[in-house]
Protein backbone atom coordinates (compact mmCIF):
# COMPACT_ATOMS: atom_id res chain seq x y z
CA UNK A 1 0.00 0.00 0.00
CA UNK A 2 0.95 3.63 -0.49
CA UNK A 3 0.47 5.65 2.68
CA UNK A 4 0.56 9.36 3.54
CA UNK A 5 0.79 10.90 7.01
CA UNK A 6 -0.66 14.29 7.93
CA UNK A 7 0.34 15.80 11.27
CA UNK A 8 -1.70 18.73 12.50
CA UNK A 9 -0.73 21.22 15.19
CA UNK A 10 0.60 24.73 15.60
CA UNK A 11 2.82 23.48 18.42
CA UNK A 12 4.81 21.41 15.91
CA UNK A 13 5.27 24.30 13.49
CA UNK A 14 6.66 26.64 16.16
CA UNK A 15 9.05 23.98 17.50
CA UNK A 16 7.38 23.61 20.88
CA UNK A 17 6.52 19.96 20.24
CA UNK A 18 8.68 17.54 18.28
CA UNK A 19 6.84 15.30 15.84
CA UNK A 20 7.93 11.87 17.03
CA UNK A 21 4.64 10.33 15.89
CA UNK A 22 5.53 10.31 12.18
CA UNK A 23 8.92 8.71 12.80
CA UNK A 24 7.35 5.99 14.96
CA UNK A 25 4.67 5.22 12.37
CA UNK A 26 7.07 5.33 9.42
CA UNK A 27 9.18 2.54 10.88
CA UNK A 28 6.17 0.29 11.30
CA UNK A 29 4.66 1.08 7.91
CA UNK A 30 7.95 0.14 6.22
CA UNK A 31 8.38 -2.95 8.40
CA UNK A 32 5.28 -4.51 6.87
CA UNK A 33 6.31 -3.70 3.31
CA UNK A 34 4.20 -0.60 2.73
CA UNK A 35 5.42 2.65 1.24
CA UNK A 36 5.16 5.95 3.05
CA UNK A 37 5.07 8.44 0.19
CA UNK A 38 4.82 11.72 2.07
CA UNK A 39 4.67 13.31 5.53
CA UNK A 40 2.92 16.68 5.70
CA UNK A 41 2.73 18.99 8.71
CA UNK A 42 0.25 21.85 8.91
CA UNK A 43 -1.20 24.12 11.59
CA UNK A 44 -4.59 24.20 13.27
CA UNK A 45 -6.41 26.02 10.50
CA UNK A 46 -9.75 24.89 9.10
CA UNK A 47 -9.09 25.86 5.50
CA UNK A 48 -5.54 24.50 5.58
CA UNK A 49 -6.76 21.12 6.84
CA UNK A 50 -9.52 21.03 4.26
CA UNK A 51 -7.32 21.93 1.28
CA UNK A 52 -4.51 19.61 2.40
CA UNK A 53 -6.84 16.62 2.63
CA UNK A 54 -8.10 17.40 -0.87
CA UNK A 55 -4.53 17.53 -2.17
CA UNK A 56 -3.65 14.21 -0.54
CA UNK A 57 -6.77 12.57 -1.95
CA UNK A 58 -5.79 13.81 -5.41
CA UNK A 59 -2.51 11.86 -5.10
CA UNK A 60 -4.63 8.72 -4.61
CA UNK A 61 -2.86 6.87 -1.76
CA UNK A 62 -4.33 3.70 -0.32
CA UNK A 63 -4.25 5.01 3.24
CA UNK A 64 -4.10 8.39 4.97
CA UNK A 65 -3.20 8.68 8.65
CA UNK A 66 -3.65 11.99 10.45
CA UNK A 67 -2.56 12.83 13.99
CA UNK A 68 -3.46 15.74 16.22
CA UNK A 69 -6.32 18.17 16.71
CA UNK A 70 -8.95 15.90 18.28
CA UNK A 71 -9.15 17.54 21.71
CA UNK A 72 -11.85 19.71 23.35
CA UNK A 73 -10.31 23.16 22.80
CA UNK A 74 -11.33 25.68 20.14
CA UNK A 75 -8.15 25.12 18.08
CA UNK A 76 -8.76 21.36 17.78
CA UNK A 77 -10.46 21.46 14.41
CA UNK A 78 -9.15 18.37 12.59
CA UNK A 79 -12.51 16.60 12.38
CA UNK A 80 -14.31 19.66 11.06
CA UNK A 81 -11.51 20.40 8.60
CA UNK A 82 -11.45 16.86 7.23
CA UNK A 83 -15.25 16.84 6.94
CA UNK A 84 -15.02 20.06 4.93
CA UNK A 85 -12.32 18.58 2.70
CA UNK A 86 -14.47 15.51 2.06
CA UNK A 87 -17.57 17.68 1.52
CA UNK A 88 -19.39 15.91 4.31
CA UNK A 89 -21.46 17.24 7.17
CA UNK A 90 -20.23 16.89 10.73
CA UNK A 91 -22.68 15.27 13.14
CA UNK A 92 -22.97 13.99 16.69
CA UNK A 93 -21.90 10.36 16.76
CA UNK A 94 -23.69 8.60 19.60
CA UNK A 95 -21.09 5.85 19.96
CA UNK A 96 -18.34 8.45 20.28
CA UNK A 97 -20.44 10.47 22.71
CA UNK A 98 -21.04 7.46 24.95
CA UNK A 99 -17.34 6.55 24.88
CA UNK A 100 -16.26 10.06 25.85
CA UNK A 101 -18.92 10.30 28.55
CA UNK A 102 -17.79 7.00 30.07
CA UNK A 103 -14.12 8.04 30.00
CA UNK A 104 -14.85 11.28 31.89
CA UNK A 105 -17.09 9.50 34.38
CA UNK A 106 -14.28 7.05 35.13
CA UNK A 107 -11.76 9.87 35.49
CA UNK A 108 -14.05 11.74 37.90
CA UNK A 109 -14.76 8.64 39.93
CA UNK A 110 -11.03 7.94 40.27
CA UNK A 111 -10.37 11.50 41.37
CA UNK A 112 -8.31 12.40 38.28
CA UNK A 113 -10.74 15.17 37.28
CA UNK A 114 -13.07 17.31 39.39
CA UNK A 115 -15.41 18.66 36.71
CA UNK A 116 -18.30 16.26 36.16
CA UNK A 117 -20.61 15.81 33.20
CA UNK A 118 -20.46 16.31 29.44
CA UNK A 119 -19.60 19.94 28.92
CA UNK A 120 -19.89 21.68 25.56
CA UNK A 121 -16.14 21.24 25.05
CA UNK A 122 -16.23 17.52 25.84
CA UNK A 123 -19.26 16.97 23.61
CA UNK A 124 -17.38 18.69 20.78
CA UNK A 125 -15.08 15.64 20.46
CA UNK A 126 -18.09 13.46 19.55
CA UNK A 127 -18.94 15.46 16.41
CA UNK A 128 -17.51 13.41 13.56
CA UNK A 129 -17.70 13.56 9.75
CA UNK A 130 -20.64 11.66 8.26
CA UNK A 131 -19.81 8.00 7.69
CA UNK A 132 -17.28 7.85 10.53
CA UNK A 133 -16.51 4.78 12.59
CA UNK A 134 -15.22 5.81 16.03
CA UNK A 135 -12.02 4.12 17.20
CA UNK A 136 -11.75 3.40 20.94
CA UNK A 137 -9.17 5.36 22.90
CA UNK A 138 -8.01 3.10 25.72
CA UNK A 139 -5.47 5.65 26.99
CA UNK A 140 -7.26 9.01 26.73
CA UNK A 141 -10.67 10.47 26.00
CA UNK A 142 -10.88 11.60 22.36
CA UNK A 143 -11.85 8.71 20.08
CA UNK A 144 -10.08 8.20 16.80
CA UNK A 145 -11.96 7.92 13.52
CA UNK A 146 -11.96 5.62 10.52
CA UNK A 147 -13.37 6.85 7.21
CA UNK A 148 -13.41 5.64 3.64
CA UNK A 149 -13.38 7.86 0.57
CA UNK A 150 -13.66 5.63 -2.48
CA UNK A 151 -10.91 3.03 -2.09
CA UNK A 152 -8.91 5.26 0.29
CA UNK A 153 -8.99 4.49 4.01
CA UNK A 154 -8.52 7.45 6.34
CA UNK A 155 -7.49 7.04 9.98
CA UNK A 156 -7.74 10.11 12.22
CA UNK A 157 -5.67 9.56 15.37
CA UNK A 158 -4.93 11.67 18.47
CA UNK A 159 -1.67 13.59 18.66
CA UNK A 160 -0.73 12.45 22.17
CA UNK A 161 1.93 9.80 21.45
CA UNK A 162 0.66 7.22 23.96
CA UNK A 163 -2.88 7.49 22.59
CA UNK A 164 -1.72 7.43 18.97
CA UNK A 165 0.48 4.35 19.52
CA UNK A 166 -2.25 2.42 21.29
CA UNK A 167 -4.76 3.12 18.53
CA UNK A 168 -2.21 2.39 15.78
CA UNK A 169 -1.33 -0.98 17.33
CA UNK A 170 -4.95 -1.98 17.87
CA UNK A 171 -6.44 -0.82 14.57
CA UNK A 172 -3.84 -0.09 11.89
CA UNK A 173 -1.17 -2.73 12.58
CA UNK A 174 -3.58 -5.65 11.89
CA UNK A 175 -4.45 -4.07 8.55
CA UNK A 176 -0.77 -3.59 7.67
CA UNK A 177 -0.12 -7.23 8.53
CA UNK A 178 -3.11 -8.44 6.53
CA UNK A 179 -1.89 -6.66 3.40
CA UNK A 180 1.77 -7.21 4.18
CA UNK A 181 4.36 -6.63 1.48
CA UNK A 182 8.11 -7.18 1.55
CA UNK A 183 10.58 -4.60 2.76
CA UNK A 184 14.33 -5.26 2.64
CA UNK A 185 16.95 -3.03 4.21
CA UNK A 186 20.64 -3.81 4.51
CA UNK A 187 23.78 -1.77 4.82
CA UNK A 188 27.09 -1.12 6.53
CA UNK A 189 29.22 1.69 7.95
CA UNK A 190 32.62 2.59 6.55
CA UNK A 191 35.39 5.04 7.38
CA UNK A 192 38.23 6.73 5.53
CA UNK A 193 36.14 7.86 2.55
CA UNK A 194 34.00 10.96 2.38
CA UNK A 195 30.48 10.85 0.99
CA UNK A 196 31.48 13.02 -1.98
CA UNK A 197 34.35 10.69 -2.88
CA UNK A 198 32.18 7.60 -3.15
CA UNK A 199 29.20 9.43 -4.71
CA UNK A 200 30.03 8.83 -8.43
CA UNK A 201 30.50 5.12 -7.81
CA UNK A 202 27.19 4.85 -5.96
CA UNK A 203 25.47 6.67 -8.83
CA UNK A 204 26.73 4.00 -11.25
CA UNK A 205 25.54 1.30 -8.86
CA UNK A 206 22.09 2.89 -8.71
CA UNK A 207 21.90 2.85 -12.51
CA UNK A 208 22.85 -0.82 -12.46
CA UNK A 209 20.13 -1.61 -9.90
CA UNK A 210 17.24 0.79 -10.67
CA UNK A 211 14.78 -1.14 -8.47
CA UNK A 212 16.89 -0.53 -5.36
CA UNK A 213 17.31 2.63 -3.34
CA UNK A 214 21.01 2.99 -2.55
CA UNK A 215 21.82 5.86 -0.26
CA UNK A 216 24.77 7.14 1.77
CA UNK A 217 24.30 8.93 5.08
CA UNK A 218 27.16 10.85 6.74
CA UNK A 219 27.14 10.01 10.44
CA UNK A 220 29.94 12.03 12.02
CA UNK A 221 31.71 15.03 10.48
CA UNK A 222 32.75 15.10 6.82
CA UNK A 223 34.27 11.64 6.46
CA UNK A 224 34.73 9.99 9.84
CA UNK A 225 31.79 7.64 9.39
CA UNK A 226 29.43 7.10 6.47
CA UNK A 227 26.53 4.66 6.42
CA UNK A 228 25.44 3.01 3.18
CA UNK A 229 21.96 1.54 3.06
CA UNK A 230 20.13 -0.40 0.37
CA UNK A 231 16.35 -0.71 0.52
CA UNK A 232 13.54 -1.94 -1.67
CA UNK A 233 9.81 -2.63 -1.48
CA UNK A 234 8.11 -5.66 -3.03
CA UNK A 235 10.79 -6.32 -5.64
CA UNK A 236 11.02 -9.75 -7.29
CA UNK A 237 14.29 -11.43 -6.25
CA UNK A 238 14.79 -8.49 -3.89
CA UNK A 239 17.03 -10.38 -1.47
CA UNK A 240 19.30 -11.53 -4.28
CA UNK A 241 19.53 -8.05 -5.82
CA UNK A 242 20.27 -6.39 -2.47
CA UNK A 243 23.01 -8.90 -1.67
CA UNK A 244 24.61 -8.39 -5.09
CA UNK A 245 24.54 -4.61 -4.75
CA UNK A 246 25.81 -4.81 -1.17
CA UNK A 247 28.80 -6.91 -2.24
CA UNK A 248 29.64 -4.48 -5.04
CA UNK A 249 29.32 -1.52 -2.67
CA UNK A 250 31.77 -3.13 -0.27
CA UNK A 251 34.18 -3.77 -3.13
CA UNK A 252 33.97 -0.07 -4.04
CA UNK A 253 34.87 0.90 -0.48
CA UNK A 254 37.82 -1.50 -0.41
CA UNK A 255 39.10 -0.31 -3.80
CA UNK A 256 39.05 3.28 -2.53
CA UNK A 257 41.08 2.21 0.51
CA UNK A 258 38.19 2.69 2.90
CA UNK A 259 37.50 0.48 5.88
CA UNK A 260 34.24 -1.28 6.65
CA UNK A 261 33.33 -1.20 10.33
CA UNK A 262 32.34 -4.46 11.95
CA UNK A 263 29.64 -4.45 14.57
Amino acid sequence: MNVEILTIGNEILIGKTQDTNSNWMAKRIAKYGHRLKRITTIGDDLNEISSTIKNILARNPDMIITTGGLGPTFDDMTLEGIAKGLEREIELNQHAFNSIKKAYENATRRGILKLEGMTKERKKMAYLPQGSTPLPNTVGTAPGVKLTEGHITIFILPGVPAEMKSMFRNVITPLLKERKGKFIEKGFIFTGIGESQIAPYITKLEHEYPKLWIKTHPRIGLSVEVELSITCFNVDNGEKLVEEALTKAKDIVHNLNGKIKTK
